[in-house]
């Protein structure tokens, strides 16, 4: 097989971000899961200079189980839903596009996802460190920097 054809069907079939975004999303989400509640709760103690939290993370720990579950399959989803623009962009030359359009999807889905939770139950409301507005600034900030780290790590390694 002549060499010229193996390159270009290196290039056809270069890794996308398919093969990157959803266990680096589901990785990030379980995270953020235990990392938000459990940090809030401590800088509260810290700030109050009293242990009156330190029950209330006990007790959280069944639902932060649970949550880390729903988080790292739901991290799954949206992170190969985010690849999908970039791997139906496989074929062409490399481009800005598929990037983009992964970091775009991506924090649609998990500013829109976490727009909705307090929708579920009150609890959620109970949950979240900021509300309304700032809350929701913060997830898509956070959501769109970590995005742009691992598609730019990633493409730099791809070449």
């Amino acid at each position: 097989m002549p060499e010229d054809q193996t390159s270009s069907e290196d290039d056809a079939t270069r890794r996308t971000l398919l093969s990157v975004l959803p266990l680096t999303t589901a990785w990030a989400g379980t995270i953020a899961v235990v990392a938000v509640p459990v940090g809030w709760t401590i800088v509260g103690m810290i700030v109050e200079q009293s242990l009156t939290g330190a029950p209330f993370l006990v007790m959280m720990v069944p639902v932060l189980v649970v949550g880390v579950a729903v988080a790292f399959v739901f991290g799954l989803a949206a992170g190969a839903l985010a690849g999908l623009p970039d791997w139906c962009l496989r074929r062409r030359p490399p481009s800005v596009l598929g990037a983009v359009a992964a970091v775009v999807v991506l924090t649609a889905i998990v500013t829109g996802a976490f727009a909705a939770a307090p929708l579920v139950g009150p609890v959620f409301s109970a949950l979240l460190p900021l509300p309304g507005w700032a809350g929701l600034a913060t997830v898509a900030a956070a959501t769109a920097t970590g995005t742009i780290v691992v598609v730019s790590r990633h493409r730099r390694r791809t070449g």
